[in-house]
Formats: structure tokens, sequence, C-alpha cells
């Protein structure tokens, strides 16, 4: 380095954008004991011709110091409010000049974690809403290296980076670069924009393929003891030794991968180099026993023995939000192991932690912000602690960012979270994800700063647009928060429940304008009750002036707790607000109970819903009911039903005089079989358009006759086991004499 030069922080450059209304500092490096100088001019861009008397604009700050024997200056820069006027920064020592132009002052928010906000631009499909030209030159974006490594680097390195070699402010004519911002960043910034008509910048961090345990510094984990012990009962605490360790032994897999190829391409054209193939058995002999060793520590997840998710039953002292479930809700926990990891097993990248902290946090130590975004990886809700983790990163998060003194509220940044996915759900322990779910909810609650949740569980189908709905929505929590108070400041959750006789009447934080159902949808669903047996029942469900909720059930006359969307896959949890952001799925305690399964099938209003075929498939739509003897055509009618948005309408032709369908319920997202407590009776309402004498044969269940009328009539059938309702399939068959016929099913429903 040259004894001249000035070295800025990375986050200063062209392009940039620095938080409004919060003071800040600006420190370097330049010749020791020599004079530094800073003059900040302001322009306006709308093109107006300025006075020189104006004071607004021309240089509007000099600052002048001397930097230290070490070449350390320091600069306190006022806060500015923000506007689309461009700031040009100027430093100069001796005959250098440092010239950072086209800057703005606005928000800047900062995006990390891990799976959807780390989906990039060229990725991922924008909605179809064409976008004003004039928001987007509001928008600005600083995208350092995706995994941390940077040009000129192999790994990241233990000791904390000062300053990035690539990263840099991008604007949106910068296609190239602007492929590879988080889509969730460009939608979340231009709903922004587009409200408060001023510069957005976004610090795109979000890396794929990461956990939270990446993100939290070594100096957070050495101050929280608790967290400390935590990862070290996990085995992933790590000195510099272990670390250094383990970049050793990723390049010695790099290199072995690579000598590989080298010789495979050589003797493709007979080209032999005895001293390549002697390296790669020497590369492969250390590898072979580096992988012993792992073997032999059993890491495979990190799972600490003081997790539910590694017990058949678990401690009451370590029971989680799941304590007591013995209503066979969960599959039988299968036995893990509990083997602590050695100081020699290895560690994958995604469980190293403070790696993405030294990467890409340290370097922008002093920007001061105005809040986060974060989405946690799909793995982390087997991490029995994560209230530790959330703790370790926040302490990480203001140790690094601007301002950690707040005099007045309007400036204390923001921490907004994106709830797990139903997509990340693990059959064997199923609600796990609801129940991360709950404690990211319930950690949100408890912090100090304003803070915020967003879902995505009404979105299950795969869309390359769900990035950006998610970026709209986090969005609108931040204006909420930040910007229009009357906004939702977090998607809506349910604050409390009265009861009246046999109803329960729900209310709700973060309305907005207040609750609307789902596009398309006629009937508010997702909701069930339990009585005094903590058995919960589909039930139905009403809004009441756009404000509350009422839940009942006939079948249960004193209903002492509710849930809503509390299921593994919600696909039936549409409710909203009127900012289109989704009602939380809940439970209203969390005392031991068995869950109302899913009985889609049941209200006969959808031919379709979105699930999964197997458990490993995407979501798709599925048909919900089929034909398994004869040929039929089953549709939807809206018009003529007993309840509900539809009926089914079938026209079937009998093979021996029987046709038959069934509801599939072996589809994955079904987790079948399907239980029904407490349950002997089934009912089924059937119209008979034909009035031809028929029966009606429900296979575990016996059957009826079907009168020659033209109305609604109930068929009662009781199970015929003396014991709770148990559903691998349930086929249907209608008898009929004739050849050809047509029926109306509907409102299915167990007693």
């Amino acid at each position: 380095m040259q004894v001249n030069q000035i070295q800025l922080p990375s986050w200063l450059n062209n392009k940039t954008v620095f938080q409004q209304k919060v003071p800040f500092v600006i420190e370097g490096i330049a010749a020791p004991s020599a004079t530094i100088t800073l003059d900040i001019s302001k322009d306006p861009t709308d093109g107006r011709k300025i006075s020189k008397l104006d004071t607004e604009y021309g240089i509007i700050l000099s600052l002048e110091t001397t930097t230290s024997p070490k070449g350390e200056f320091r600069f306190q820069i006022p806060a500015y409010t923000a506007s689309t006027d461009a700031y040009t920064f100027i430093f100069k020592c001796f005959q250098t000049t440092v010239t950072y132009s086209d800057i703005r002052c606005g928000d800047v928010w900062v995006f990390l974690g891990s799976d959807f906000l780390s989906i990039p631009m060229c990725n991922a499909n924008a909605p179809s809403t064409p976008l004003k030209r004039q928001v987007m030159t509001h928008l600005r974006f600083m995208t350092p290296s995706r995994n941390g490594i940077e040009s000129g680097e192999e790994d990241i390195p233990w000791e904390p980076k000062k300053y990035f070699n690539d990263a840099h402010w991008i604007k949106i004519s910068d296609t190239s670069e602007l492929a590879q911002v988080s889509s969730s960043a460009f939608s979340f910034a231009y709903t922004l924009a587009d409200q408060v008509n001023y510069p957005i910048g976004v610090i795109d961090l979000s890396t794929p393929d990461s956990t939270i345990i990446n993100w939290i510094s070594e100096r957070s984990l050495q101050s929280q003891e608790a967290l400390f012990d935590y990862l070290d009962e996990l085995g992933i605490s790590l000195d510099e030794v272990r670390y250094k360790s383990l970049v050793k032994r990723d390049k010695n897999a790099r290199d072995t991968e690579k000598l590989r190829n080298e010789i495979k391409q050589d003797k493709g054209f007979f080209d032999f180099d005895l001293s390549k193939d002697a390296k790669l058995r020497e590369l492969e002999d250390m590898e072979t026993r580096e992988e012993e060793i792992s073997h032999n520590s059993g890491l495979d997840f990190p799972s600490s023995s003081s997790s539910e998710m590694n017990k058949v039953k678990p401690k009451p002292s370590e029971q989680g939000s799941s304590k007591n479930l013995d209503f066979n809700m969960f599959a039988d926990l299968r036995e893990k192991t509990e083997r602590k990891v050695e100081a020699t097993g290895y560690i994958k990248k995604r469980y190293r932690p403070s790696t993405l902290y030294k990467a890409k946090l340290a370097p922008l130590t002093g920007v001061p912000i105005r809040g986060m975004c974060f989405s946690p990886n799909r793995d982390e809700n087997l991490f029995g602690r994560y209230d530790l983790l959330l703790m370790g990163l926040l302490g990480t998060l203001s140790q690094v960012f601007e301002p950690k003194e707040v005099m007045d509220d309007s400036v204390m940044p923001s921490f907004l979270m994106v709830a797990m996915h139903p997509s990340c759900v693990d059959y064997e322990f199923p609600y796990k994800v609801i129940e991360f779910n709950e404690n990211m909810i319930a950690f949100a609650n408890r912090l100090n700063m304003p803070s915020g949740i967003v879902s995505l569980h009404d979105l299950l189908l795969p869309d390359k647009t769900m990035t950006f709905t998610l970026g709209i929505r986090l969005a609108m929590i931040a204006l909420g928060i930040h910007i229009t108070p009357k906004m939702p400041k977090s998607c809506p959750m349910c604050s409390g429940c009265e009861k009246a006789g046999n109803k329960l009447i729900l209310q709700f934080d973060n309305l907005g304008d207040g609750l609307r159902l789902a596009e398309g949808e006629t009937e508010l669903k997702g909701f069930a009750v339990c009585g005094e047996d903590r058995v919960f029942y589909p039930a139905k469900a009403r809004i009441l002036h756009g404000v509350r909720v009422m839940v009942w059930c006939d079948d249960i006359a004193d209903p002492v707790s509710v849930t809503y969307g509390f299921s593994p896959f919600p696909h039936d949890a549409t409710f909203k607000n009127l900012s289109d952001l989704p009602v939380l799925p809940f439970r209203f305690d969390r005392d031991a109970a068995f869950y109302a399964p899913d009985l889609t099938f049941a209200s006969c209003d959808e031919l379709e819903f979105v699930g999964r075929r197997n458990s490993d498939d995407e979501f798709e739509k599925l048909n919900v009911f089929k034909t398994f003897k004869g040929n039929g055509v089953i549709s939807s009618d809206t018009m003529n039903k007993t309840e509900g948005r539809a009926s089914l309408h079938i026209r079937y032709e009998t093979e021996n005089s029987l046709y038959g369908f069934e509801p599939v319920l072996t589809y994955a997202s079904l987790m079948g079989p399907i239980v029904l407590r407490g349950r002997r009776k089934l009912l089924v309402d059937v119209f008979n358009p034909d009035t031809v004498r028929k029966n009606l044969k429900i296979e575990g269940f016996g059957e009826a006759e079907i009168r020659q009328q033209l109305n609604w009539q109930t068929l009662v059938f009781n199970y015929k086991q003396n014991e709770d309702i148990v559903l691998d399939s349930l086929k249907i068959y209608i008898e009929d004499i004739s050849r050809n016929g047509e029926i109306y099913i509907d409102n299915i429903r167990f007693e």
C-alpha cells in the first residue's frame, strides 16, 4: 500500500445509499500523520438552476482532520433527510483525491439468511405488473459474492475481513449485475420506493444453503455463555486450529477433484503423467482417512442431546411447545445418534460458526441502516434452542450496524423474519415446522425493537414469482413499522379469544384495513375447535365486521380451544387481511391435544387441492376424488347443494350394477392414515335426480337405501369397529341396476 493512498469503507463508493436521519462515521486509512479533508456537495437531480446563495446545495459540509501515526482517520457525518438529490463525497490527502459521486440519501436495508431470500433475479419470474421507470431510478443494491469467497480467494479466512474485494453498489441500469440480486430484495425495494418516493438501498447478503450459525460472530458466541455452551454441545464450536484444519480438508477435496478431471482428460488424449497419478493416490488416501474419522464421529446434522427431536420421550425439563403430545400426532420417534462430534470430525460449511460473519458482515461495520430481513434455512427447525441462535444473530447485527444507541424510536432498526415454508416438513416430525414458526413468532413478540414476521404458507405451488411476493409482503410490514402506522406491522396473528355459548370470538393484531377471504373463496376454512377431551375437529367460521372471527362446531357444545391452519400442509389456510398478508397459523394453547386431521374431501366443495403426491415431490394440484369401479365424471355443482360452496355431481356408468368412487387419501401431504378420535358415525347428504332405486355402500360402514324422491336426504352409517375411526381409504359405492345414472353427494361428516 502506498503511503498516500486513501482506503475507505467497502460500503462507500459510487451509487451508495446512506441512511437518512442517522449521523454516521466514515473511518479509513491514509498517509500517517497527514491532513485529510472531506467535502460533501449536493446537487438537484431535476435539472433546476440553483442560486449561489442557496445553502442547501453546492458544498454543504467541509471537514478536516489529521490522521494517526498509523494513518487512521475518522469523520463524523451529520444526519440528512431523504431526497432524490445527488451527493458527492471528495476526500483529499496530499496529492491523492478520491471522489465518489451519484450518492443518495434514503433507507438502507440488509437481507441475510437463506432459502427464499437468496434466489437471484435470473432464477425467478417477476409478476406481469408493469414497472414504473421513475420508481426504478430510486433502487440501489449491493450484492457481495454469494458464498463469501471473492476473486483471489479460495476459502473464507479465519480472521474477519475488513474490506470487500469486489462488492459495490449498482443501479437498475447495471443489468448484468442486477440479474444476481435477490428477487425478494428487488421486489421489496421496489414496493417501498413506490410508496415513499425516495431512494431505497438493499445490502443483499443472503446465501443459499447457509444457516443462522454462519452469521453469528465469534464475539457474540463468547459473550453469550448459553449460546456458546449450546454450540459446544452440538459439537460445532470452532477454534482457529480446528477451523484451519477444516479449510485444509476443503482444499484437499478440491485439489483431488481437479486432479481427477485432469487425469481423465489427459487419458482421453493418451497422455499419461505418472506424477499426477501418484499425487492423486496420495490425496485420495488422505481423503479416505478423513472420511473414516468423519464417519466414526457420527456427524451428519448436528443435533443436541437435549433436543426433543432425538428422543423417543423428551425429559420434562426439555419439552418444547409440543410437550406431552401423546395422541399419536407424531410418528414414532426414531433413536438418533447422540455422540458428540470429536474435534477431528468434519463439519459441513453450513454448520460452521461465524464464516459468513467473517466474509460478509464484518466489512460492513459502521453502516447505518433502517432494518434487517432474515430467512431461516429449511434444516434449522431441527435446532432445539433456536431462540439462543436468534439472540446470537441479533447480538452480531447490533455489533455491525448503526445506530447502536437510539435516542429517537423512529430511527431504531427493525428486524423482519420469514416463517418457514411447509415445503420444509420432515415427515418423521411433521409438526416440527409449525412449532418452529410458533417459536419465531413468540421471539419476535418479545423483542424490544420493532419486529414482524411474514409467511408464505398460503403459496404452496412451485412458482417462480413466489420470491417477489415475499418481497412485497416484507415491504408491506416495513411500511407499517416505519412509515404508515395504520398499516400492519406483521402478518395478522390471533391475539385473544372470548367465549359466547358454543362459539369462540377471536381477535387479531395487524389487521390493517380488516380481514377478508382469499380471492375465489366463499367460506372461511382452516379452523378447528376442541372440547374438554382435547380432540380438535374442523369448525365453521365467519368474519364479523371485518375485524373478528366467530368459530364454532355444531357437535361441540363447550369449546375450550381453537386452532387455525395447524397442519404441516395448511392448504386451506388462505385467510388474509386487506393488505394481502395471510393470517399466521396458530393454536390458542399448547396443552396436549389430538389435532384435526385433513378432511378436505368431506365438504365436497373442491375437486382439486394443492398437495404432495409423494414425500419427495413438488407441490401440485391433485384430484380430491377418483373413480375405482365403473366409469364416471365427477364435477362440482354450485347450485344444488346443502352446505358450503358446492356439491359433487356424479354421472356414472356401472360395472355389474356398481359404481365406485373415493377420496384419495394416499397423498403424502395428507399424512395418512386419517384418525378420527371419538367418532363412530358417518353422515352424508345425497340427492337422487333420476328417482331410481339405489343403495349407497361405504366400506367399513355398511350400506343404506337412497329413496326415490327429489329432495336432499341424509344417510347415516355406523362404523363397524368399536374403536376410533381410522381411514386408509374410504370407498363409496353406488348400487344401481340401471346401466347409467347420476347422483349428488354433499357434506360428508363424522359424529
